[in-house]
């Protein structure tokens, strides 16, 4: 007989089995891969470990260089800090390289993040579609970003339990939650626009009615916690806004472009960048359908948010970012849970284009 607590807990077997799989997965296929073929699209590098090494490129370069030397020039503070800093506690705890301990934080943070999204999907739309929906954001192409060493993860985690705390109406720790978020990945700020929308449900608009309940501090406190990075820029470079120019002056105009740059001219993009585009309606599609039920407005701020800001300043990341936007899949798993014949077609067709830009990422192909 099963102990209490296991009964309590049994609900965390499919979203921790969909996560074990998937990253079996990722390993086997960044393993052999680069035993099969170990050329480099950019670059050249000996990996002792394929499996692993493979998954700390192009940006998680960055990460490690900050947590072994901190914050050397302005221009680095476009990457926030907490993920290199905890990578750097883990490294120095342990004495394990940091590439590996950027990557196993990373996936910690999947981990946690499949699990909570399968609750709050639950909670939302009952147990056949949180299955679905954590199957299929698991599969989606660009979630193997969730098994490297990018803050990506732990963005998905802290927006997705931020919301679920807003959610359950614990405003005030739903803002710190996002707050500690903000310090991983800037992105993560949009959350916000849902936990703005919850309280908009909660209490009406009624603007004194709203301001001055002790709710509205949870809107606040996510300024107040990102806020310290801030203040360590002033302290560090004289410039609180120092990540805002670094990512204006350091990356040019390219950080900043959107599909008004790739409409106007669809011959100077690199191949990556069309699919990008197109991949990136799927859950643009998702994101929109979630004002179609009131149940749902609460996340249509953060997906319907995200997506708007994807398209006008995130071209050059569309891919990678997409798999930002979880709540997008809610609706994706209700229609398949109506139409159960698309199910294990739909998922496949993510998983095996995951298995495409996973396998050109390991190569160092420009997929970031």
């Amino acid at each position: 007989m099963n102990a209490p607590w296991m009964e309590k807990y049994r609900w965390m077997r499919f979203p921790l089995a969909v996560f074990a799989m998937s990253r079996v997965a990722i390993v086997l296929l960044s393993h052999w891969g680069l035993r099969i073929d170990p050329r480099l699209h950019r670059g050249a590098a000996i990996l002792d470990h394929p499996g692993v090494d493979s998954l700390c490129w192009w940006d998680c370069g960055w990460f490690v260089r900050i947590a072994q030397l901190g914050y050397q020039d302005p221009l680095w503070s476009n990457f926030f800090p907490l993920f290199p800093l905890l990578g750097r506690w883990l490294h120095q705890l342990t004495g394990m390289p940091l590439p590996y301990a950027l990557v196993l934080w990373a996936n910690l943070f999947g981990a946690a993040g499949l699990v909570v999204t399968y609750r709050l999907f639950e909670a939302l739309e009952g147990e056949s579609v949180a299955r679905t929906g954590v199957a299929l954001l698991a599969a989606w192409p660009f979630s193997f970003f969730h098994a490297t060493g990018y803050p990506e993860s732990l963005m998905f985690l802290t927006s997705v339990t931020a919301i679920y705390l807003a959610l359950r109406g614990r405003h005030l720790w739903a803002g710190v939650v996002l707050g500690v978020g903000i310090l991983g990945r800037h992105l993560t700020v949009v959350a916000g626009l849902s936990l703005l929308v919850m309280q908009l449900l909660e209490r009406g608009r009624k603007p004194l009615r709203f301001v001055f309940h002790p709710a509205f501090l949870g809107l606040v406190l996510p300024f107040v916690v990102a806020g310290t990075y801030s203040v360590f820029l002033a302290y560090r470079f004289g410039d609180p806004l120092a990540f805002l120019h670094a990512r204006s002056e350091g990356w040019g105009e390219g950080a900043w472009y959107g599909l008004g740059q790739y409409f106007s001219d669809t011959s100077r993009w690199e191949p990556q960048i069309h699919a990008y585009v197109v991949l990136s309606a799927i859950p643009g599609v998702g994101a929109l359908a979630l004002l179609s039920r009131r149940q749902w407005w609460g996340l249509a701020g953060f997906g319907v948010g995200l997506m708007i800001a994807l398209w006008c300043i995130g071209l050059l990341g569309l891919g990678r970012y997409t798999q930002a936007c979880w709540p997008a899949f809610l609706p994706m798993a209700y229609l398949l849970e109506k139409y159960p014949d698309f199910r294990t077609p739909v998922i496949t067709a993510f998983a095996m284009l995951q298995g495409l830009f996973l396998f050109l990422f390991t190569h160092s192909y420009p997929i970031n």
